[in-house]
């Protein structure tokens, strides 16, 4: 219980300190998206490209024991998740439009900001081997993000293709981890001050993420509280674990692999599933309650997971 009180409680204390000062007014109008942009477009960019560039085993070194499986694993989840998100979200009769709000929701999780700081504090994770597992998974996440979204409104089709494409090309962090796995490969390392400059863009990256997504949490609208809500929350950090877990006994992943595909999981719908549907047209007040009840559901869950690996 300590162990999961050491990874978990820092993490909660920024989230909940960041939520503490929008609530009390600290935050000036344009500050935290301010932030979100800095995190999304250098710091964590920054974060990926150090911990791949510190010299890896080069000489085209492969995935090694971090790399196929689990990405089989994780990738194959998130995508069978998305597909029952969809059928899910036409049984429960939800409007065209809004069925691919409940679909990301359930599938789009916040690797970035709360995964990889648990994972980066976790024994036996190795740094590196983890960015080259969560940067593809991110790519994957923001494809099928606009894909549904897209699909929600226009249908799948050659309408899709050039958003997809613009997502591609805009993304900081598939360059980032781009640029460093090629690094990573061929053990190349960034030179004196240059590397230690981006070594510190990266350590700010995670705890200024997690004040500005507590903030982000509190500013978020609610309305009525809805069932769809709750029934995306448990598409992904209920359902996505489990079978997750089922995936890695069949293919016998243990030990802190598991941990990683565990934790990358069960981790809550990312705020940025809010930003997205708000500006694609989808149901920006569903999107938001998934957010936040998804946040408080998954500090069990993940602590439970914590505490059983």
């Amino acid at each position: 219980m300590k162990t999961v009180i050491d990874l978990l409680g820092p993490i909660v204390l920024l989230v909940v300190f960041g939520a503490a000062l929008q609530r009390g007014g600290f935050f000036r109008a344009g500050t935290v998206p301010g932030l979100n942009r800095l995190c999304y477009w250098v710091a964590l960019p920054a974060l990926i490209l150090a911990s791949l560039t510190r010299g890896g085993p080069g000489a085209g070194a492969g995935w090694g024991s971090w790399g196929g499986r689990q990405l089989l694993v994780m990738g194959g989840v998130t995508l069978l998740v998305a597909g029952l998100g969809w059928l899910t979200a036409a049984a429960l009769r939800l409007r065209w439009q809004d069925r691919g709000t409940f679909a990301q929701a359930c599938f789009r999780g916040n690797l970035a900001f709360v995964g990889l700081p648990i994972l980066m504090k976790a024994p036996g994770v190795d740094a590196a081997g983890l960015m080259l597992l969560l940067a593809p998974m991110m790519v994957l996440y923001n494809l099928l993000a606009v894909a549904v979204l897209v699909a929600s409104r226009h249908g799948l089709g050659w309408s899709a293709v050039r958003p997809l494409a613009g997502e591609w090309l805009r993304n900081p962090i598939i360059w980032a981890s781009a640029v460093g796995g090629l690094a990573y490969m061929r053990g190349w390392v960034l030179p004196g001050a240059l590397g230690e400059t981006v070594g510190l863009l990266g350590r700010m990256a995670v705890p200024l993420a997690l004040v500005t997504v507590g903030a982000v949490l509190a500013a978020l609208p609610t309305g009525a509280w809805r069932g769809a809500s709750w029934a995306a929350v448990a598409g992904k950090v209920v359902l996505s674990p489990l079978l997750g877990w089922g995936l890695a006994a069949w293919l016998g992943i243990g030990g802190a692999e598991r941990l990683v595909l565990l934790v990358g999981l069960a981790c809550p719908t990312a705020v940025a599933s809010y930003t997205m549907a708000e500006q694609m047209g989808g149901d920006a007040a569903m999107a938001a309650q998934t957010v936040v009840l998804s946040t408080i559901v998954s500090a069990g869950v993940l602590a439970g997971i914590l505490a059983w690996a």
